[in-house]
């Protein structure tokens, strides 16, 4: 080989060898992002809260009540106190408060979504000029609807005649907190209330002997009169009476309550009482909450394990990549070995045609 060739080569296989080292480092730099990439996802997965399922023992609580001999009541809280009585002479150790089963008598509204009202015209008598039937009224399916006015009113000192029925009926419905306080019938007959003029309230008597309030017509935007559902088939009409409730009244005392070794509430006192109560204890679960919280368990389960999938199949896809890489890099370091091989020797020869050269001007 020629010394100007043995050069070419030479330089030809520096050339490829740079190249290759230059391509490893590249595939390096490749490797050292996936290896970076595949730690994010490590953090990820570490940083990832692992859902736990609901335990009933969180839904469940102590429900205190003891029985007055009439009826239970039912514990709401037990306060520690230390209040002193002068009265009773005694030092209560708690403040309690509890759910007191009272009837109580209150409005209630009634929605009637068909009602397929009747607006009846009676006959008047041609010789007296009075309606045979007592007047106009509403039929409201088979209920017959009659107004307020037609009803004599001649019995309303008597507390227990029908007119004090039908006012103190109306005065609840009228006096309620609630949804009943700004309706047409409580605005209509707080205005008409000592007037008189009961004409647009309607009532009907049902086979217990309840007395069931509507309005006639519309006095205010509110379209939930008997006048309304037969203009429009497609409104509600609203009814209402009043009658006596069994209600949960909210009562606090003072009281002394005595605990067990458990520390479990046994017995108690109330203020301004002699009597001793036992205290039944009874566990309750909320299974409502307990049912919330199991399907949102789930739902985080869900997406917990999709999101493990998820980066188990990154990891997966990087490694995957990294074995390429490498394979790669094996490839080049065995190129790199050869072509240091063939670079000796071609130094080798380089070596031997300047040493030949130079010995033919040696004296």
């Amino acid at each position: 080989m020629g010394m100007a060739a043995s050069q070419a080569r030479y330089l030809a296989l520096t050339a490829r060898k740079t190249n290759t080292e230059w391509e490893g480092q590249q595939i390096n730099q490749a490797r050292t992002a996936l290896a970076n990439q595949a730690s994010e996802l490590w953090n990820q997965l570490f940083m990832m809260k692992v859902p736990t399922p609901p335990s009933t023992q969180d839904f469940c609580e102590v429900q205190y009540e003891f029985n007055n001999g009439d009826q239970d009541q039912t514990i709401k809280e037990i306060q520690a106190a230390n209040y002193y009585d002068p009265v009773d002479n005694i030092t209560y150790n708690s403040f309690v408060t509890y759910y007191s089963p009272v009837d109580e008598y209150m409005g209630v509204r009634l929605t009637d979504s068909n009602p397929q009202v009747q607006h009846v015209y009676t006959r008047k008598d041609p010789e007296t000029g009075l309606d045979i039937l007592g007047g106009d009224y509403y039929l409201v399916g088979n209920k017959r609807y009659i107004c307020l006015n037609d009803f004599d009113e001649k019995d309303s000192v008597d507390p227990t005649s029908e007119w004090q029925v039908f006012k103190t009926a109306l005065d609840e419905i009228a006096a309620s907190d609630s949804e009943w306080k700004d309706t047409s019938l409580a605005q209509y007959w707080r205005a008409a209330k000592g007037t008189g003029d009961y004409s647009n309230i309607y009532y009907y008597t049902d086979t217990a002997n309840k007395h069931i309030f509507a309005l006639g017509n519309t006095q205010t935007v509110q379209k939930d009169t008997l006048d309304d559902c037969i203009a429009d088939i497609n409104q509600s009409l609203h009814t209402y009476y009043a009658e006596n409730q069994k209600i949960n009244k909210e009562l606090s005392k003072y009281a002394i309550v005595e605990y067990d070794s458990s520390n479990r509430a046994k017995t108690i006192r109330l203020q301004g009482s002699s009597i001793v109560y036992d205290i039944n204890a009874n566990t309750t679960t909320d299974d409502a909450a307990y049912n919330d919280a199991m399907n949102q368990y789930n739902y985080d389960k869900q997406v917990y394990e999709k999101n493990v999938q998820d980066i188990n199949a990154r990891t997966e896809q990087i490694q995957t990549e990294d074995r390429t890489l490498e394979l790669r890099l094996r490839a080049l370091d065995t190129e790199q070995n050869a072509l240091q091989t063939e670079m000796d020797a071609v130094h080798k020869i380089i070596s031997k045609n300047i040493e030949s050269t130079f010995k033919t001007f040696e004296s």
